[in-house]
Protein backbone atom coordinates (compact mmCIF):
# COMPACT_ATOMS: atom_id res chain seq x y z
CA UNK A 1 0.00 0.00 0.00
CA UNK A 2 1.33 3.41 -0.96
CA UNK A 3 2.20 5.61 1.99
CA UNK A 4 0.10 8.72 2.63
CA UNK A 5 1.84 12.09 2.59
CA UNK A 6 1.32 13.89 5.90
CA UNK A 7 2.12 17.57 6.36
CA UNK A 8 3.11 18.13 9.97
CA UNK A 9 2.38 21.82 10.41
CA UNK A 10 4.18 23.55 13.28
CA UNK A 11 5.38 26.97 14.40
CA UNK A 12 2.76 29.69 14.42
CA UNK A 13 2.67 33.35 15.36
CA UNK A 14 2.20 33.24 19.11
CA UNK A 15 4.37 32.86 22.19
CA UNK A 16 3.65 29.14 22.02
CA UNK A 17 5.97 28.73 19.01
CA UNK A 18 8.61 26.85 21.00
CA UNK A 19 6.04 24.42 22.42
CA UNK A 20 4.71 23.77 18.93
CA UNK A 21 8.17 22.90 17.68
CA UNK A 22 8.71 20.50 20.60
CA UNK A 23 5.34 18.88 19.85
CA UNK A 24 6.32 18.51 16.19
CA UNK A 25 9.54 16.67 17.09
CA UNK A 26 7.64 14.22 19.25
CA UNK A 27 4.87 13.68 16.68
CA UNK A 28 7.26 13.09 13.77
CA UNK A 29 9.21 10.56 15.82
CA UNK A 30 6.03 8.63 16.59
CA UNK A 31 3.99 8.66 13.37
CA UNK A 32 3.94 5.14 11.89
CA UNK A 33 6.61 5.14 9.14
CA UNK A 34 5.10 2.05 7.54
CA UNK A 35 1.89 3.97 6.77
CA UNK A 36 2.85 7.60 6.43
CA UNK A 37 5.58 9.81 4.99
CA UNK A 38 5.89 12.92 7.15
CA UNK A 39 6.96 16.37 5.97
CA UNK A 40 7.49 19.05 8.63
CA UNK A 41 6.06 22.36 7.45
CA UNK A 42 7.07 25.46 9.41
CA UNK A 43 4.57 28.32 9.34
CA UNK A 44 5.54 31.66 10.81
CA UNK A 45 3.94 34.89 9.61
CA UNK A 46 4.32 34.92 5.80
CA UNK A 47 7.09 32.30 5.76
CA UNK A 48 5.84 28.80 4.94
CA UNK A 49 8.63 26.28 4.35
CA UNK A 50 9.29 22.55 4.36
CA UNK A 51 12.33 21.62 6.43
CA UNK A 52 14.06 18.50 5.13
CA UNK A 53 16.29 16.08 7.07
CA UNK A 54 19.37 18.22 6.36
CA UNK A 55 17.66 21.37 7.61
CA UNK A 56 17.17 22.83 4.14
CA UNK A 57 14.11 25.07 3.71
CA UNK A 58 11.91 24.58 0.66
CA UNK A 59 9.09 27.10 0.12
CA UNK A 60 5.45 25.99 0.21
CA UNK A 61 3.23 26.90 -2.74
CA UNK A 62 0.24 28.41 -0.94
CA UNK A 63 -1.95 28.10 -4.05
CA UNK A 64 -2.33 24.35 -3.47
CA UNK A 65 -0.26 23.77 -0.31
CA UNK A 66 2.39 21.79 -2.15
CA UNK A 67 6.16 21.58 -2.15
CA UNK A 68 8.55 20.72 -4.98
CA UNK A 69 11.45 18.36 -4.30
CA UNK A 70 13.91 17.56 -7.10
CA UNK A 71 11.47 18.88 -9.71
CA UNK A 72 8.66 16.69 -8.36
CA UNK A 73 5.55 18.24 -6.83
CA UNK A 74 4.45 16.75 -3.50
CA UNK A 75 0.78 17.06 -2.53
CA UNK A 76 -0.56 16.11 0.90
CA UNK A 77 -3.23 13.60 1.82
CA UNK A 78 -3.68 15.01 5.34
CA UNK A 79 -2.44 17.83 7.54
CA UNK A 80 -1.46 17.15 11.15
CA UNK A 81 -1.81 20.57 12.82
CA UNK A 82 0.30 21.07 15.92
CA UNK A 83 0.35 24.87 16.08
CA UNK A 84 -0.70 26.12 19.51
CA UNK A 85 -2.31 29.54 19.20
CA UNK A 86 -2.78 31.44 15.96
CA UNK A 87 -3.13 30.48 13.11
CA UNK A 88 -3.50 26.78 13.90
CA UNK A 89 -5.89 26.84 16.83
CA UNK A 90 -8.18 29.77 15.97
CA UNK A 91 -9.70 28.55 12.70
CA UNK A 92 -7.50 30.42 10.23
CA UNK A 93 -5.59 27.43 8.89
CA UNK A 94 -8.72 25.30 9.10
CA UNK A 95 -10.51 27.68 6.72
CA UNK A 96 -7.54 27.63 4.34
CA UNK A 97 -7.44 23.82 4.22
CA UNK A 98 -11.22 23.69 3.80
CA UNK A 99 -10.87 25.82 0.67
CA UNK A 100 -8.26 23.42 -0.68
CA UNK A 101 -10.26 20.34 0.39
CA UNK A 102 -7.33 18.91 2.35
CA UNK A 103 -8.32 16.98 5.52
CA UNK A 104 -6.74 17.95 8.83
CA UNK A 105 -6.58 16.53 12.34
CA UNK A 106 -8.36 19.25 14.34
CA UNK A 107 -11.84 20.70 14.76
CA UNK A 108 -13.17 22.83 11.92
CA UNK A 109 -13.08 26.58 11.36
CA UNK A 110 -16.12 27.58 13.41
CA UNK A 111 -15.46 25.26 16.36
CA UNK A 112 -11.80 26.26 16.50
CA UNK A 113 -12.58 29.97 16.36
CA UNK A 114 -15.27 29.68 19.03
CA UNK A 115 -13.24 27.68 21.52
CA UNK A 116 -10.13 29.84 21.02
CA UNK A 117 -12.13 32.84 22.20
CA UNK A 118 -12.56 32.13 25.92
CA UNK A 119 -15.32 34.73 26.40
CA UNK A 120 -17.59 33.39 23.65
CA UNK A 121 -16.82 29.79 24.51
CA UNK A 122 -17.81 30.41 28.14
CA UNK A 123 -21.08 31.95 26.97
CA UNK A 124 -21.95 28.89 24.89
CA UNK A 125 -20.94 26.40 27.59
CA UNK A 126 -23.01 28.32 30.15
CA UNK A 127 -26.00 28.14 27.79
CA UNK A 128 -25.46 24.38 27.62
CA UNK A 129 -26.08 24.28 31.37
CA UNK A 130 -22.55 23.86 32.74
CA UNK A 131 -21.11 25.97 35.59
CA UNK A 132 -18.56 28.57 34.45
CA UNK A 133 -16.65 31.09 36.57
CA UNK A 134 -17.88 34.69 36.52
CA UNK A 135 -15.76 36.85 34.26
CA UNK A 136 -15.44 40.24 32.60
CA UNK A 137 -14.05 40.86 29.12
CA UNK A 138 -11.98 44.00 28.62
CA UNK A 139 -10.89 45.64 25.35
CA UNK A 140 -8.38 48.41 24.80
CA UNK A 141 -11.31 50.85 24.80
CA UNK A 142 -12.57 49.67 28.21
CA UNK A 143 -12.37 51.93 31.25
CA UNK A 144 -9.55 50.38 33.27
CA UNK A 145 -10.46 51.21 36.86
CA UNK A 146 -10.17 48.75 39.72
CA UNK A 147 -13.53 49.73 41.16
CA UNK A 148 -15.34 49.30 37.85
CA UNK A 149 -13.79 45.89 37.23
CA UNK A 150 -14.47 44.65 40.77
CA UNK A 151 -18.16 45.49 40.46
CA UNK A 152 -18.42 42.54 38.06
CA UNK A 153 -15.96 40.09 39.62
CA UNK A 154 -14.51 39.56 43.08
CA UNK A 155 -10.92 39.00 44.12
CA UNK A 156 -8.97 36.81 43.77
CA UNK A 157 -9.08 36.60 39.98
CA UNK A 158 -7.14 35.32 37.01
CA UNK A 159 -6.26 37.98 34.46
CA UNK A 160 -5.49 36.44 31.09
CA UNK A 161 -5.56 37.05 27.34
CA UNK A 162 -8.98 36.22 25.95
CA UNK A 163 -7.46 34.50 22.92
CA UNK A 164 -4.35 32.55 23.79
CA UNK A 165 -2.97 29.46 25.42
CA UNK A 166 -0.27 27.90 27.61
CA UNK A 167 -1.19 30.47 30.30
CA UNK A 168 1.06 33.03 28.61
CA UNK A 169 0.25 36.51 29.93
CA UNK A 170 -1.87 35.05 32.75
CA UNK A 171 -1.60 36.38 36.31
CA UNK A 172 -3.22 35.24 39.54
CA UNK A 173 -4.30 38.46 41.27
CA UNK A 174 -5.08 38.56 44.99
CA UNK A 175 -4.93 42.31 45.70
CA UNK A 176 -6.60 45.34 44.17
CA UNK A 177 -3.35 47.22 43.56
CA UNK A 178 -2.03 44.34 41.41
CA UNK A 179 -5.11 44.26 39.16
CA UNK A 180 -4.33 46.96 36.58
CA UNK A 181 -0.66 46.00 36.10
CA UNK A 182 -1.83 42.44 35.42
CA UNK A 183 -4.41 43.68 32.91
CA UNK A 184 -1.74 45.71 31.10
CA UNK A 185 0.53 42.66 31.06
CA UNK A 186 -2.23 40.54 29.50
CA UNK A 187 -2.79 43.22 26.83
CA UNK A 188 0.79 42.61 25.72
CA UNK A 189 -0.39 39.20 24.47
CA UNK A 190 -3.85 40.00 23.08
CA UNK A 191 -6.19 42.88 22.27
CA UNK A 192 -8.82 41.43 24.63
CA UNK A 193 -8.40 40.47 28.27
CA UNK A 194 -10.52 38.26 30.49
CA UNK A 195 -10.76 38.89 34.23
CA UNK A 196 -12.08 35.66 35.71
CA UNK A 197 -12.95 34.81 39.29
CA UNK A 198 -10.75 32.24 40.99
CA UNK A 199 -12.46 28.99 41.95
CA UNK A 200 -10.67 26.97 44.58
CA UNK A 201 -10.84 23.26 43.96
CA UNK A 202 -9.30 20.26 42.22
CA UNK A 203 -7.95 20.94 38.73
CA UNK A 204 -8.85 18.16 36.30
CA UNK A 205 -8.31 17.65 32.59
CA UNK A 206 -9.55 15.05 30.13
CA UNK A 207 -8.77 14.32 26.49
CA UNK A 208 -11.14 12.96 23.86
CA UNK A 209 -11.06 12.07 20.18
CA UNK A 210 -13.24 10.51 17.52
CA UNK A 211 -12.50 6.86 16.80
CA UNK A 212 -14.56 4.62 14.52
CA UNK A 213 -17.41 7.11 14.53
CA UNK A 214 -17.66 7.43 18.32
CA UNK A 215 -16.23 9.81 20.91
CA UNK A 216 -13.45 8.04 22.79
CA UNK A 217 -12.78 9.68 26.15
CA UNK A 218 -9.38 9.23 27.77
CA UNK A 219 -8.60 8.89 31.50
CA UNK A 220 -8.85 11.96 33.74
CA UNK A 221 -5.69 13.71 34.96
CA UNK A 222 -5.41 15.63 38.23
CA UNK A 223 -3.04 18.60 38.15
CA UNK A 224 -1.20 20.02 41.15
CA UNK A 225 1.01 23.02 40.39
CA UNK A 226 4.18 23.45 42.43
CA UNK A 227 5.27 26.82 41.01
CA UNK A 228 5.29 30.13 42.83
CA UNK A 229 2.18 31.15 40.88
CA UNK A 230 0.28 28.22 42.43
CA UNK A 231 -1.67 27.50 39.24
CA UNK A 232 -0.99 25.58 36.03
CA UNK A 233 1.01 28.37 34.41
CA UNK A 234 3.53 28.16 31.55
CA UNK A 235 6.30 27.03 33.90
CA UNK A 236 4.13 24.35 35.48
CA UNK A 237 3.02 23.07 32.09
CA UNK A 238 6.41 22.82 30.43
CA UNK A 239 9.02 22.43 33.17
CA UNK A 240 9.69 18.90 34.31
CA UNK A 241 8.82 18.50 37.98
CA UNK A 242 7.01 21.86 38.23
CA UNK A 243 3.63 20.16 38.51
CA UNK A 244 2.24 16.79 39.52
CA UNK A 245 0.13 15.34 36.73
CA UNK A 246 -1.60 12.31 38.20
CA UNK A 247 -3.30 9.91 35.79
CA UNK A 248 -5.75 8.49 36.60
CA UNK A 249 -6.86 11.30 38.90
CA UNK A 250 -7.24 10.56 42.62
CA UNK A 251 -10.98 11.13 42.54
CA UNK A 252 -14.05 8.99 43.07
CA UNK A 253 -15.50 6.77 40.37
CA UNK A 254 -18.59 9.01 40.34
CA UNK A 255 -16.55 12.17 39.72
CA UNK A 256 -14.49 10.38 37.08
CA UNK A 257 -17.69 9.47 35.25
CA UNK A 258 -18.95 13.05 35.56
CA UNK A 259 -15.75 14.46 34.03
CA UNK A 260 -15.72 11.92 31.21
CA UNK A 261 -19.45 12.25 30.49
CA UNK A 262 -19.14 16.06 30.48
CA UNK A 263 -16.17 15.80 28.13
CA UNK A 264 -18.09 13.58 25.71
CA UNK A 265 -21.09 15.93 25.89
CA UNK A 266 -19.02 19.05 25.19
CA UNK A 267 -17.06 17.31 22.44
CA UNK A 268 -20.31 16.69 20.58
CA UNK A 269 -22.07 19.96 21.41
CA UNK A 270 -19.07 22.13 20.47
CA UNK A 271 -18.62 20.11 17.25
CA UNK A 272 -15.09 19.01 18.08
CA UNK A 273 -12.99 16.85 15.78
CA UNK A 274 -9.63 15.22 16.28
CA UNK A 275 -7.91 15.12 19.65
CA UNK A 276 -9.20 17.74 22.10
CA UNK A 277 -8.49 18.38 25.79
CA UNK A 278 -11.03 19.84 28.23
CA UNK A 279 -9.98 21.53 31.48
CA UNK A 280 -12.13 21.78 34.62
CA UNK A 281 -12.15 22.75 38.29
CA UNK A 282 -14.16 20.63 40.73
CA UNK A 283 -15.36 22.81 43.60
CA UNK A 284 -18.17 22.53 46.15
CA UNK A 285 -19.77 19.53 44.43
CA UNK A 286 -19.81 21.26 41.03
CA UNK A 287 -17.65 20.71 37.96
CA UNK A 288 -16.70 24.11 36.51
CA UNK A 289 -15.65 24.33 32.87
CA UNK A 290 -12.36 26.18 32.28
CA UNK A 291 -11.42 25.89 28.61
CA UNK A 292 -10.92 23.74 25.51
CA UNK A 293 -7.60 22.94 23.84
CA UNK A 294 -8.13 22.14 20.15
CA UNK A 295 -4.44 21.35 19.58
CA UNK A 296 -3.21 20.11 22.96
CA UNK A 297 0.52 19.90 23.54
CA UNK A 298 2.29 16.78 22.30
CA UNK A 299 5.77 17.30 23.74
CA UNK A 300 7.51 14.70 25.90
CA UNK A 301 5.97 16.26 29.04
CA UNK A 302 2.43 16.76 27.71
CA UNK A 303 -0.67 15.42 29.42
CA UNK A 304 -2.66 13.76 26.62
CA UNK A 305 0.07 11.24 25.68
CA UNK A 306 0.16 10.28 29.38
CA UNK A 307 -3.61 9.73 29.34
CA UNK A 308 -3.38 7.60 26.20
CA UNK A 309 -0.65 5.46 27.76
CA UNK A 310 -2.81 4.78 30.82
CA UNK A 311 -5.63 3.79 28.45
CA UNK A 312 -3.29 1.31 26.80
CA UNK A 313 -2.89 3.32 23.59
CA UNK A 314 0.65 3.93 22.40
CA UNK A 315 1.56 7.35 21.07
CA UNK A 316 2.02 5.87 17.61
CA UNK A 317 -1.45 4.31 17.76
CA UNK A 318 -2.91 7.61 18.97
CA UNK A 319 -1.48 9.55 16.04
CA UNK A 320 -2.62 6.90 13.57
CA UNK A 321 -6.15 7.13 15.00
CA UNK A 322 -6.12 10.90 14.50
CA UNK A 323 -4.91 10.70 10.91
CA UNK A 324 -7.28 7.87 9.98
CA UNK A 325 -10.23 9.79 11.41
CA UNK A 326 -9.30 12.90 9.41
CA UNK A 327 -9.04 10.85 6.21
CA UNK A 328 -12.41 9.20 6.86
CA UNK A 329 -14.09 12.59 7.36
CA UNK A 330 -12.97 13.61 3.89
CA UNK A 331 -14.71 10.66 2.20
Amino acid sequence: MEKKNIALVAGGDSGEYVISMESAKMIKKNIDPSLYKVYTILIQKHTWVYIDEQGNKIPVDKNDFSITIEAKKVLFDCVFITIHGTPGEDGKLQGYFDLLDIPYTTAGLLASALTFNKHFCNMVVRQLGLPVARSLKLTRDSVLEEGTILKSVSLPVFVKPNKGGSSLGTTFVKTQHALLPSVKHAFEHDNEVLVEEYIQGVELTCGALMHEGKVKVLPVTEIISKTEARFFDFKAKYTKGAADEITPARISAELTRLVQDTTAFLYKELDMKGLTRFDYIYSQDSLFFLEVNVTPGMSETSIVPQQAEVEGISVMELFSMMIQEALIRRQ
